[in-house]
């Protein structure tokens, strides 16, 4: 476990608490948008990390239709965090289902123990360089705490943020088909499909349908099949399509820059009120609401806007027990597709038919009439159906041209199409699904004297309510599943506490799958006169239920339906009950069907278990001043969930491209280990760093079109150095961040993401007289850009001054 107190978080050299826990050891951390950042440890990173639990002041802050915590974009208030613990691996037998990574526990402050006026006020700069076009945009974050003791019993507190900036840019232009090739764009490539260029994605087979529009063209000049003016006609079209090669192409699209909203902001707040029946026994009664705009990757590219999640938590707390309820609600805002919105876009101004009709005619024109080759008939051809040249001119007045991205006509049909639902023409998310769940917990020690035992149950409902939009329901007609469990827990120590063993399960069921057990067991050996050299040891076993989304999702994403793995869901379009194909890779785009295999019953989708095998040492060295933390584990899944690419009807013009959820037969094994080194230098200066190490079992072959999307780099390490004070009322913190290359695999495409190092800077002076501290400093200041998944936005550097007042401190 790694922990952060109110001195780690504020000793964080990044602009807030949540970019900063990249630095703990074995985190990946996946940045979306400068408001959405995700963590994982151990493998298996993904846009959306169904295997990482966050938990906040003990209640699961997913989004309950993602399925998944959007980093803090929904969670708490910076200047009301006490503290951030990280589990690593394996954590479901306490915290529930899923957290087969890893488990991110926050704690807010208590308005008992943490009273009075605390906020600050943050400004910077950021997008240094992002394009030439453009020049730095300012950053603005702003905290706010306030609560109040009123009597023995009763406290209240409120806390809010509101963050604000021009967001980061997805800006990768490389062709999907071939991303070594950075020359190859709209111009010169027949089939151009751009990572962040959208509506590029509808595309033909002219190769395959040259006999077709050979035989049309004799047919229109009054050709008889079979005489020679026929053949001759036929065989001229014919080869103009054939003679150099395959040639596939696709419609023109626009940047992702024109079509999603980079006015990026997060507010959020919580209210609540703390009674205390007795000294031991407190009531608390919140409520909060947060709200933002961000970008994501799923499917597609998402453009969030306005996005909100309602939450209310009632508990009681005791030493002795926990009984508590909560329920939390989304509401999708404006939240819209950005490849379905100019895929339909593309459609308004022009239909595809018409498109590819006039680019066919200017091709045969540019080969034929002018003797052209192939690239610059293709661009002949462009200049037809788009009826613009590669300057954006009009080529004919009288005839409809492509709309240029951020031009009043563009955006027209933006706002049309993305204010419509999906389903009625458009592509905006409707989404207002809810998640509720009841949950007790008990400790038995007043009862057992001899070891500590601890019981606990949970109930939880969801209601998935997307209109028919993005999951498999219907308007007025949410799904509704249920899950329960419960677990017991049991601790005991020998030899002088020099032995403490924790045996332990956990019972889980869901309305759609078989019941799972989960059992634990660790053991942690202490030694040394004062306890300071500690060896642990752990098999323990995992699970989780697929996520809402892996077994709901039914949405359209250019040529790929993308389905949950339920039985109704893959009924409805026949897979696997109707000739059914595999993908030869694991790109939706540019995996090609393979007709030798054919799938002749349903894959297997059930619950996903892990069984973890840990051992690890902590232990203090040289008088204490030098600690470290080392671990190696090696994971084994059963039922691994993964995303299969399949196909029907292949090389036809019905030709539809499915990705599913299907859970894997065979094991899949991971491994890895890390080890973290901090060290109290004389002056009380902090040196310290951590390496991590994660990488797939070896010799593991999966059956063709599936991913395991492991997304991780093998080595990643942190190097930091830190003093609270390092001269009278001034401290500092540094810290450099490195990780490998990897290969990323996803529904949005395939591609390796370049390593990259990061150093991040702050300086903090502290005020006590007037009970505040200013600190400036800086994240990437290098502005070295990186991008941590495929197709995400480019992070560059952040530069800001905060001012912090806290009463407290």
């Amino acid at each position: 476990m790694e922990k952060l107190d109110i001195v780690d978080l504020r000793l964080m050299p990044q602009a807030n608490f949540y970019d900063g826990l990249y630095k703990l050891k074995g985190v990946d951390m996946n940045v979306q948008s400068i408001t959405l950042r995700n963590v994982n440890t151990r493998g298996f990173n993904g846009n959306t990390n169904f295997r990482f639990n966050q938990i906040i002041d003990g209640v699961n802050n997913q989004a309950p239709g993602l399925s998944f915590s959007a980093g803090n974009l929904l969670g708490l208030p910076p200047v009301d965090v006490e503290s951030v613990e990280l589990v690593t691996g394996a954590s479901s037998v306490i915290y529930g289902p899923g957290g087969l990574n890893g488990t991110l526990v926050m704690t807010s402050k208590d308005p008992f123990e943490f009273q009075g006026l605390s906020g600050s006020v943050q400004t910077g700069l950021m997008r240094f360089g992002i394009d030439e076009a453009s020049s730095p945009t300012p950053y603005y974050d702003i905290n706010i705490r306030y609560s109040k003791v009123l009597s023995e019993k009763l406290a209240f507190k409120f806390a809010g943020n509101y963050l604000q900036a021009k967001d980061w840019i997805a800006s990768d232009y490389r062709d999907k088909n071939n991303l070594d090739d950075p020359t190859r764009n709209r111009y010169n490539t027949t089939n151009y499909d751009g990572v962040n260029i959208y509506g590029d994605e509808i595309a033909i087979d002219i190769g395959a349908q040259a006999p077709g529009i050979a035989d049309q063209a004799a047919r229109a000049q009054g050709a008889t099949p079979g005489s020679d003016e026929y053949n001759q006609i036929y065989n001229t079209v014919f080869n103009a399509f054939t003679e150099d090669g395959p040639f596939k192409v696709t419609r023109s699209g626009w940047a992702e820059k024109d079509l999603v909203n980079y006015d990026a902001y997060n507010a959020k707040g919580i209210l609540s009120a703390h009674y205390k029946f007795n000294e031991n026994t407190t009531a608390i009664l919140q409520g909060g609401m947060a709200e933002g705009q961000a970008v994501y990757s799923a499917q597609n590219r998402f453009s969030i806007n306005d996005f909100r999640l309602y939450n209310v938590k009632a508990e009681i707390k005791n030493p002795d027990y926990e009984i508590r309820y909560w329920w939390v609600k989304e509401d999708a805002g404006y939240t819209y597709d950005a490849g379905a919105t100019a895929a339909l876009i593309n459609e308004a101004w022009k239909p595809s038919e018409v498109w590819f009709q006039d680019y066919i005619q200017g091709y045969l024109t540019g080969k034929l009439g002018f003797n052209l080759d192939r690239e610059s008939a293709h661009r002949f051809a462009l200049l037809n159906a788009d009826n613009r040249d590669i300057n954006g001119n009009i080529q004919d007045p009288e005839k409809p041209a492509k709309p240029l991205g951020g031009t009043n006509q563009f955006n027209q049909y933006k706002n049309q199409i993305s204010e419509q639902p999906i389903g009625q023409g458009g592509s905006r998310v409707l989404d207002f699904s809810a998640l509720s769940q009841f949950e007790g917990i008990y400790n038995f020690s007043r009862l057992v004297k001899k070891f500590e035992l601890i019981a606990g149950f949970q109930y939880r409902l969801f209601n998935i309510d997307s209109d028919g939009t993005v999951f498999y329901d219907t308007p007025g007609n949410p799904i509704t599943t249920y899950q329960y469990g419960g677990f017991i827990q049991f601790i005991d120590s020998y030899f002088d506490d020099k032995l403490r063993i924790n045996l332990s399960s956990r019972y889980d069921k869901d309305e759609n799958f078989k019941g799972r057990f989960t059992p634990r067991a660790s053991a942690v050996i202490s030694l040394g006169k004062n306890k300071e050299h500690n060896i642990r040891s752990s098999v323990q076993s995992a699970f989780r239920f697929p996520a809402i989304a892996d077994q709901w999702l039914d949405i359209q994403v250019g040529p790929v339906q993308t389905i949950g793995g339920q039985d109704e869901i893959l009924d409805k379009y026949g897979l696997f009950t109707q000739p059914t194909y595999p993908l030869n890779g694991s790109d939706p785009i540019t995996s090609q069907p393979d007709t030798t295999a054919i799938y002749d019953e349903k894959p297997s989708f059930r619950a996903e278990t892990l069984v973890s095998y840990e051992l690890g040492y902590k232990g203090l060295l040289l008088q204490k001043s030098l600690m470290i933390d080392a671990e190696i584990f090696v994971n084994q899944y059963d039922g691994f969930q993964g995303n299969l690419l399949v196909v029907q009807d292949p090389y036809t013009p019905e030709e539809q491209r499915y990705q599913t959820v299907i859970s894997q037969d065979q094991k899949v094994i991971n491994w890895g280990w890390a080890m973290g080194i901090d060290w109290m230098l004389p002056g009380s200066f902090i040196l310290g760093g951590n390496v991590s190490y994660s990488t797939l079992g070896e010799n593991q072959e999966f059956q063709q079109g599936f991913q395991t999307r492991f997304n991780t780099p093998e080595y990643r390490y942190n190097l930091y150095l830190n003093k609270y004070r390092l001269w009278k009322q001034f401290g500092f913190g540094i810290n450099w961040h490195w990780q490998e290359a990897f290969i990323w695999e996803s529904s949005f495409g395939t591609g390796e993401i370049p390593s990259y190092g990061s150093l991040d800077v702050q300086v903090t002076w502290r005020l006590p007289k007037i009970r505040s501290a200013v600190k400036i400093g800086g994240s990437n200041i290098l502005n070295d850009y990186y991008v941590t998944s495929f197709g995400s936005s480019q992070i560059g550097g952040l530069y800001y001054v905060k001012f912090i007042y806290d009463q407290n401190l």
